[in-house]
């Protein structure tokens, strides 16, 4: 495994230089610390004084492996009841509670096997793993390297240019906590820049189907009220989606002459994928995360999971079929006589 490990990191390290705002980054840096962790275990496997020790330090392994699967499931159970109680019975709130009942179904089906010796049944759990593992990786994925991102970015991304705020829903036609949080943020970022180099400050998004007004009217409202003049805001109002609130700011000041480096300040749960459009839209700049609730975090971080793959909808779709190739085959394998 040394060998492709070592492709991964490279291919780790040229992705980053080019463009760090991209999934394979993420994809190419949990590749690289699998194949060391399995180059680890190789050498501990194949000497022959440790080689008892290192079976046993498998075997712990896949225990901890379990048992952080079924308490993670469990959380995520009891989180998902917390955010059908707070945030209401819409499908994005309960996707947390729906992948928390998979996670510790399937390891119950895998104990059951194992434990009532049901080959059939540990069979059928072993190719209906595959595709679960795939969106598991990419899931633990984005977690890690979104997590490294916006580290990086709070402590070392340069002085933006722009500053754009993304629009959040409005409850009641009012700022929510959660988007109060992303204005917060922005004075923030306005404040620590310096007299020389002020950037221009975009509040962006539209007015929903449940809304009275547009979000941007909201924000602007909000940023006046904390000290903010209005003649510093560039109000964008006709957006509906983060890709629409990029794109819509781009070309707004492209109309008044204004380029740049962008920072777009979103909520933690969301600033990777804000990341990913603004490569996607060719826009140089980057996204910075306000903090969240913390049980909303949990199934918002699902929901742009799930909206990272819909983007790159081709993409996942023959991942998906490559990975269900076991499972299809066996299926076929077990109903043909």
């Amino acid at each position: 495994m040394w060998i492709p490990g070592t492709v991964f990191a490279l291919c780790f390290l040229v992705c980053v230089i080019r463009d760090p705002r991209r999934m394979r980054c993420a994809i190419f840096l949990l590749a690289t610390l699998v194949c060391f962790a399995l180059v680890g275990f190789g050498i501990l496997l194949s000497d022959n004084d440790s080689a008892q020790m290192g079976a046993y330090v498998t075997l712990g392994f896949i225990v901890v492996a379990v048992f952080v699967v079924v308490i993670l499931g469990v959380v995520l159970i009891l989180n998902g009841f917390t955010m059908v109680k707070k945030e209401g019975r819409r499908l994005g709130n309960l996707l947390g509670l729906f992948l928390g009942l998979v996670m510790v179904g399937y390891v119950a089906a895998a104990v059951i096997a194992v434990l009532g010796n049901y080959l059939d049944v540990f069979l059928w759990v072993v190719v209906v793993g595959f595709p679960l593992a795939y969106l598991g990786f990419g899931f633990t994925a984005y977690l890690l390297y979104s997590w490294i991102y916006q580290g990086f970015t709070r402590r070392w991304a340069k002085p933006p240019d722009v500053v754009v705020i993304l629009g959040a829903v409005l409850i009641n036609n009012q700022i929510t906590p959660l988007l109060a949080s992303r204005l917060d943020r922005g004075m923030a970022i306005m404040t620590k820049a310096v007299p020389e180099h002020k950037p221009v400050l975009v509040v962006s998004g539209g007015m929903g189907s449940d809304e009275a007004r547009s979000e941007a009217s909201a924000m602007t409202e909000y940023l006046v009220s904390k000290g903010v003049s209005a003649d510093q805001i560039v109000v964008e109002d006709t957006s509906r989606t983060t890709k629409e609130n990029l794109f819509n700011t781009k070309a707004l000041l492209e109309a008044r002459g204004i380029a740049g480096r962008f920072v777009a300040v979103t909520n933690n749960f969301h600033a990777f994928r804000a990341a990913l459009l603004l490569c996607r839209a060719k826009i140089p700049g980057y996204a910075i995360g306000s903090p969240t609730a913390h049980y909303y975090w949990p199934a918002a971080t699902i929901r742009e999971y799930a909206a990272i793959l819909l983007d790159s909808l081709g993409f996942t779709i023959v991942c998906l079929c490559i990975s269900c190739v076991p499972l299809v085959g066996y299926a076929v394998a077990h109903l043909i006589p």
